[in-house]
């Protein structure tokens, strides 16, 4: 930001406090300095009533009318200031001065607006009346001459001045009407939002908010959702209109779906990373065509393959049918999933005008025009354009890429397209007119120009700005009703391993409902504590609470987040007690057995532990429990049955380092000390621990010590043990025995 927008965002600050006076004198300073430009007279006229007004106090004159006087001076003065602001920025910022320059001068006066509009639908319906032939060339001609209207309003939007309330309400109006054509209303909604979240301007909010409270156009509306969630959350103003709505149970439906749909949007890099890596290599090795500086052709088909491996061929298919799948159920779960892809295509002339960006796919577009009549009207492109799941923009990118490598492809694929391949899955009318659908195409659309437009550095992007994007965290946003829309967000980041907004949404949370433990506290706070504090403390002493208090009876989640943490921080008779309640919950859960088994173990309670491993042994053999069980028989003192457990374990595909160590303290009590030592040899060398063998081995054997102890093994054996552990893995030579 530049020395002199600082000096009246200042300023601002003084007339948000109060500070009208002080503030007067920086803005008169900075217009003595700089110029006010046209908003000189402006300024001059507040500084006037504001003088006036404190010479009536001063003279002792009673004025009822005052504190309304003072409110419209200051709200002056801030438009005024916000008008030099943008004045400044039109001089200095490339994405101002060319959406100036684009403007061609044209201001934004609410009856013109209505007329222009309102006359390009009436000469539509005109063109009815022409013979077929004629009524082309015209429609060709009105649309080209809108689209440049258009464009030229969409930029003048950019940079308008403030609004006023009646301005707005105009605005909202004729925005609304049904005389107004849809494609327009949605175009102008997006240019109010990128006027709205780069220069503050509250009456511009206010008539996004609404067009969204009011239209019963879901595109419109869906479109004004998001510009006044984001401006909102970005200056974190909130308006009258939009506190009544934070109390309506639909809107938070849709505030809460729009924020973990603009999470998929932020994922898109991360998502792409993953197409490219693993989806990509596995389409590209199922292909039949090659591409070749000539073109593409098809591969040639190796006649030895039916010989040598016949089913080569539906191993392929499935392979492919496997990766399609994965790659559409990402899309399903609401990942922008041609991101990547797409993002290649912004560099058509056609995105040189920001308007173009947000303007919703129509076959008229003159650019469309141009690209059908070289490429011909294909049932393919037919469907692509009307049910493929892209958001607008991307549909114009793939149209635009087709019309550069039509020629090039075989005829054979050409005929294939002609004749209507669908491509992937396409999308129902239903769902095309879903609102959650309709959302978050738009939100991918505005991802895409805040990402990719040549002035994304010069914009503000509510998708870099936390407050934005986390927008249902922000305080503006918080309502009687919006802190119930909370933990499902918390959860969901949770899920979704989004660690800033599980964090973000956690401690609002946690915040707000700290005496209330009720289920949803409970997880949260523990996750939170446990996971993200690093604070298992913490966690274990919410849980507890709850459990005395006798809440956590039938709550599986909390129990078995008590029951993990009890087993760490060594309270094993609370382990327990968790996993005895969820063994009784439900007895066929083997994880919980398991977990039960484990418990006990640790309370030496081995007996019981042993009736359930064996249990779990005999209807469902796992390695895990086998471990247990094993740990379980040599702690029983059945040690000749834990050998062959272990036996089994060491000689298994899926043994791990620790079944050789406790295989090692096995053999090692029935009085086997060499099998013990070659046990702990492999250990060490399994872990690559072999370095440090000594620091390794009695940490391993300091931590089971207690089974050692109790069933004979020495403290002084155990230091002898480690010692010949590394003698036996470093060699004589490297001892004070060797010669």
């Amino acid at each position: 930001m530049t020395t002199e927008q600082d000096i009246l965002k200042l300023s601002l600050t003084e007339i948000e406090a109060g500070h009208v006076f002080l503030a007067l004198g920086m803005i008169r300073e900075y217009a003595r300095n700089n110029g006010a430009g046209v908003w000189q007279d402006e300024f001059d006229s507040i500084s006037r009533d504001y003088e006036l007004m404190l010479e009536y106090m001063e003279r002792g004159v009673d004025d009822p009318e005052r504190e309304k006087m003072y409110d419209r001076i200051r709200t002056r003065l801030g438009h005024c200031v916000r008008n030099m602001m943008l004045e400044s920025k039109i001089k200095s910022s490339p994405f101002y001065s060319e959406a100036y320059a684009k403007a061609l001068g044209r201001t934004i006066e609410t009856e013109s607006l209505r007329n222009m509009l309102e006359s390009f639908v009436g000469e539509q319906a005109m063109t009815g009346l022409l013979a077929e032939e004629e009524k082309g060339e015209k429609m060709r001609e009105i649309y080209s001459k809108h689209i440049g209207e258009m464009s030229r309003l969409f930029h003048s939007m950019i940079i308008s001045p403030q609004w006023t309330a009646t301005t707005s309400e105009q605005m909202v109006k004729i925005l609304l009407s049904p005389t107004v054509d849809s494609y327009d209303a949605q175009l102008l909604v997006s240019a109010i939002t990128i006027a709205a979240i780069n220069h503050e301007d509250e009456q511009k909010i206010v008539s996004l908010a609404e067009i969204y409270r009011l239209s019963t156009d879901e595109n419109i509306r869906q479109r004004a959702l998001v510009g006044w969630v984001f401006a909102m959350a970005i200056y974190g103003r909130q308006t009258d209109v939009v506190t009544d709505m934070l109390d309506d149970d639909n809107v938070l439906h849709e505030l809460a779906d729009m924020q973990k749909q603009v999470m998929f949007c932020l994922n898109a890099d991360k998502d792409n990373q993953l197409i490219q890596k693993d989806i990509i290599p596995e389409l590209m090795k199922n292909q039949d065509l090659n591409i070749t500086n000539f073109g593409i052709i098809e591969k040639e088909e190796d006649p030895m393959e039916d010989i040598l491996n016949p089913s080569a061929a539906d191993e392929r298919i499935e392979k492919l049918e496997t990766t399609m799948h994965r790659m559409e159920q990402m899309q399903k779960d609401g990942s922008d999933i041609y991101f990547g892809g797409f993002s290649q295509m912004k560099r058509f002339s056609f995105f040189n005008d920001m308007a173009n960006w947000f303007w919703p796919f129509f076959i008229e577009h003159p650019a469309v025009q141009e690209t059908l009549d070289k490429i011909g009207r294909a049932d393919f492109l037919n469907n692509m354009l009307a049910f493929g799941p892209f958001c607008e923009s991307d549909k114009y990118s793939f149209l635009l890429t087709m019309k550069t490598v039509f020629e090039r492809l075989p005829d054979n694929v050409r005929e294939m397209l002609q004749g209507g391949y669908e491509f992937g899955n396409m999308v129902s009318e239903t769902e095309k007119s879903d609102a959650a659908y309709i959302r978050r195409m738009y939100l991918q659309d505005l991802y895409r120009f805040l990402r990719l437009n040549i002035h994304k550095k010069d914009m503000r992007s509510p998708f870099d700005n936390e407050n934005a994007y986390l927008f249902l965290a922000n305080e503006t946003f918080h309502g009687n009703k919006s802190k119930d829309m909370l933990p499902q967000l918390a959860l969901f980041m949770h899920k979704r391993k989004i660690k800033n907004g599980f964090v973000v949404f956690a401690k609002r949370y946690i915040d707000l409902e700290q005496d209330v433990l009720s289920d949803n506290f409970l997880h949260i706070a523990s996750i939170y504590y446990y996971e993200y504090a690093n604070n298992a403390e913490k966690a274990t002493d919410i849980l507890r609470r709850a459990w005395y208090e006798g809440r956590l009876e039938n709550d599986k989640v909390s129990l078995k987040m008590l029951g993990r943490l009890s087993l760490l921080c060594g309270d094993f008779d609370m382990a327990a007690t968790c996993y005895h309640r969820l063994f009784e919950l439900q007895p066929d859960n083997n994880k919980f057995a398991l977990k039960y088994g484990v418990a006990l173990m640790k309370q030496k309670n081995y007996s019981k532990a042993l009736e359930i491993l064996y249990r779990l042994d005999y209807e469902q053999s796992s390695a895990n429990t086998s471990r247990a069980m094993a740990w379980a028989l040599m702690g029983e003192g059945k040690l000749e049955q834990a050998q062959t457990v272990y036996r089994k374990l060491t000689s298994g595909e899926d043994s791990v380092p620790e079944d050789f160590l406790n295989a090692g303290y096995c053999q090692w009590i029935m009085g086997k000390t060499n099998d013990a030592v070659a046990m702990f040899v492999n250990y060490c060398e399994t872990t690559s621990s072999t370095n440090m063998v000594l620091d390794s081995i009695s940490k391993k054997f300091s931590k089971d010590s207690e089974m050692l102890l109790s069933n004979g093994i020495k403290p002084i054996d155990i230091t002898l043990m480690a010692d010949i552990v590394e003698k036996n893995i470093k060699g004589k030579e490297n001892t004070f025995f060797a010669d």
